[in-house]
Order: structure tokens, then sequence, then C-alpha cells
């Protein structure tokens, strides 16, 4: 498996967790699922923003029409 393969599926799993958390806690702030991604991930709040909205680097896969969350 390769770098980019490795960091995609990263990506994909880190976009799951959110969105598994997210629908399982409806009433936390948005702020707060990603603090608990990112701790769960070892990443930064910051990069797992970047990876929701499938900015930058972590654009690695063209974002859902519909599923792309504004954050800031």
């Amino acid at each position: 498996m390769t770098r980019k393969e490795r960091l995609t599926e990263r990506n994909n799993q880190v976009r799951k967790l959110f969105y598994e958390l997210h629908a399982k806690n409806k009433k936390w702030r948005i702020d707060a699922v990603i603090d608990e991604v990112a701790n769960k991930m070892f990443l930064a709040s910051r990069t797992v923003e970047a990876i929701l909205n499938y900015e930058g680097i972590y654009g690695d896969t063209p974002p859902p029409q519909n599923i792309q969350l504004q954050l800031l």
C-alpha cells in the first residue's frame, strides 16, 4: 500500500468517525465532535477540519456535492 493510499484511507476513516460521532451526539457542537475525532485519531483539530472540508492536500477525493460542511 502506497503512502497516498494510506493517507486516503486515513482521511476516509476520519470522515466516517466524524459522521458517526455527530449522529450519536446530536447535541454536541461541531467543534466538540472535531476535538473528539482529533483526540481519537491523534491529529490536530485543524487537520480534522481540513480533511472534512477537503481542503488543500486533504482533497484526495472529490467531495460529495451535498455533504461537504462549511465549518468556518
